[in-house]
């Protein structure tokens, strides 16, 4: 399956489903579980011409931790 980018707000919204939560790292950002556990880093594109988005790779990365702590990706609406 290929990955595309995703818009930031869209993530966020993915993820808060789920209980999570980013926060800004020094270079990336951080993405932390329902304990405040942390999951991975995120890295997240942007500049001057171009949107702020998630970037294929970190997409595909929170894909696996969702299905590894048993969530669907991308999450329904409750």
């Amino acid at each position: 399956m290929t990955y595309k980018p995703l818009a930031v707000k869209t993530y966020l919204a993915y993820i808060k489903c789920a209980g999570w939560s980013l926060k800004k790292g020094s270079v990336d950002w951080k993405l932390f579980d329902e304990n405040g556990r942390l999951l991975c880093s995120i890295i997240i594109a942007h500049g001057k011409k171009t949107r702020e988005e998630v970037i294929a790779h970190s997409v595909k990365k929170t894909e696996r931790l969702f299905k590894l702590n048993g969530l669907i990706w991308p999450p329904k609406k409750k």
